[in-house]
Formats: structure tokens, C-alpha cells, sequence
């Protein structure tokens, strides 16, 4: 009824649904980026590997750009960008070993955040869940790397399984959530 991919993208949402779930007691949130109060975003992201992923794990760069939509205080959501380039030191189709990455995330009027982040990253049923964490390294009303941040990824490969036995999977899309503050 689904297929694979169908199946593969459920069980993405589902977990990228769960992790939404499991946040900070507001006593705990943290500082402060847009209002003064935790912010989430999601969004599509689309990632590109290079070289290719291959069946043999080797050094690899990442590149991913994401549209977020962000909720930045009750019944008020704003529009931002994410540019991320990042690196692993041992990946491969099965897995994408200690990725570290860096984020720029723009917000409407020129403000902006960037990001550090060291993760980690689990194939299941096809779909790559990438779980990353970090800090504010600068941005408006921050100071620099008080603020944590976690962001979690559901890519699935933009190649069929078989690139990876010949050209290599050099592109994944999926969804992405980012969440500062909490």
C-alpha cells in the first residue's frame, strides 16, 4: 500500500514527532534567542555528500540547506534559512560516524545564528536519524555558547540503494527540527 519509501518516510516523521516531545520544564529552557524563550523550528532540508556514500566508509564533507518555519512565542511563527556544512570522519551508506557541523540560521530583518554541533547518526529502514547537539556560538541577544541547541534530522537517500555499490549517494532529503533554547 505504501512502499518502502512511504514506510521509511512514516517512520521519519514518527521520530522526528517523538523528539518534539522530550523538552525542558520551562524553569529549565534556557536563554534566550528570539523572544526571550525557547524557539523550534522545522523544516525540509535537502544534504549533499562529497564525495558520494559508498559501502566503504571514508572521510566525508556534508553540505544540507533548510527552510524552517519557526514558532517564536505562542501563535507567532517566522520564516528562516539554515546553512550547514560539516564534516565525518569514517561515512558510508550504513552510517554517518561523529558528524561536526557548523549552522548559520537567518531570520527575517538580517538577524542571524550560528551554530556549532558534534552528533551522531543511525540508519533505520533506509532513513538516516541524525541527532545533533550544540551551542550558540554568535548571534543577536546571545552569549556565545550559553544557549544550547539540538537539531534532528530524518534524511532518506536521493539515490537508489544500488549508488552506493557504484557511484556513491551524494544527496538526501528529508525533515529536519531545531530547537534552541530548550
Amino acid at each position: 500500500m505504501f512502499g518502502g519509501r512511504g514506510v521509511a518516510v512514516a517512520l521519519c516523521s514518527m521520530a522526528l514527532a517523538v523528539t518534539s516531545l522530550v523538552g525542558a520544564p520551562a524553569a529549565q529552557a534556557g536563554g534566550p534567542v528570539v523572544t526571550g524563550g525557547p524557539v523550534v523550528c522545522a523544516g525540509q532540508e535537502n544534504t549533499t555528500y562529497s564525495p558520494g556514500l559508498s559501502l566503504v566508509p571514508q572521510p566525508t564533507r556534508l553540505s544540507a540547506r533548510t527552510a524552517y518555519l519557526c514558532s517564536v512565542r505562542p501563535g507567532e511563527t517566522v520564516e528562516a534559512k539554515g546553512t550547514t556544512e560539516g564534516a565525518s570522519p569514517e561515512a558510508s551508506c550504513l552510517a554517518l560516524n561523529s558528524p561536526r557541523a557548523h549552522e548559520r540560521v537567518e531570520f527575517p530583518g538580517g538577524r542571524h545564528l550560528e551554530i556549532a554541533y558534534e552528533g551522531s547518526a543511525v540508519r533505520v529502514l533506509g532513513v538516516n536519524i541524525v541527532h545533533l547537539t550544540g551551542h550558540v556560538l554568535e548571534g543577536f541577544g546571545e552569549i556565545p555558547g550559553g544557549t544550547p541547541v539540538t537539531r534532528d534530522v530524518g534524511l532518506l537517500p536521493g539515490q537508489p540503494p544500488t549508488e552506493c555499490a557504484t557511484g556513491g549517494v551524494t544527496a538526501a532529503t528529508g525533515q529536519g527540527q531545531l530547537r534552541i533554547g530548550i
